[in-house]
């Protein structure tokens, strides 16, 4: 799937690049399409942003179901 995601250290450096405030990690968990467990991702997203010494909380990882509105 790399020619359409990217992964988490990629997602910090797309973050940090753009200089963006407030990241979305995204597609994860809903589906099994690869070898890695199905809740490593955001494991993974967290380890990338401390490598980055980024907050935690630069990147909104939503629950199952959750929705967010931006006004």
């Amino acid at each position: 799937m790399k020619p359409v995601h990217v992964d988490p250290p990629e997602a910090v450096r797309i973050h940090q690049d753009t200089n963006s405030q407030q990241s979305i990690a995204s597609h994860w968990g809903t589906f099994k399409l690869s070898d890695e467990p199905i809740d490593e991702p955001p494991r993974y997203l967290e380890k990338a942003l401390k490598d980055a010494d980024l907050d935690e909380k630069k990147f909104i990882l939503m629950k199952f179901g959750e929705t967010l509105s931006f006004r």
